[in-house]
């Protein structure tokens, strides 16, 4: 997870314990945990590219 994507997570977590009402609360937190997941499948996209590029990139055993 990039420093930027923590810090933004962070300052919705701050704007969520902070908001006036549950219902503002509840939409914050919604979009904090949409935002999490989303960097986790990212992560994992990214993760199985670098696992296809590293093995195109390797010849095949004889």
């Amino acid at each position: 997870m990039s420093n930027e994507l923590r810090r933004k997570l962070h300052e919705l977590q701050e704007l969520s314990n902070n908001a006036p009402d549950p219902q503002t609360r509840a939409i914050i937190e919604a979009l904090r945990l949409q935002t999490a997941i989303l960097n986790e499948r990212l992560f994992a996209i990214e993760l199985q590219l670098a696992e296809r590029a590293n093995g195109a990139r390797t010849p095949p055993e004889p």
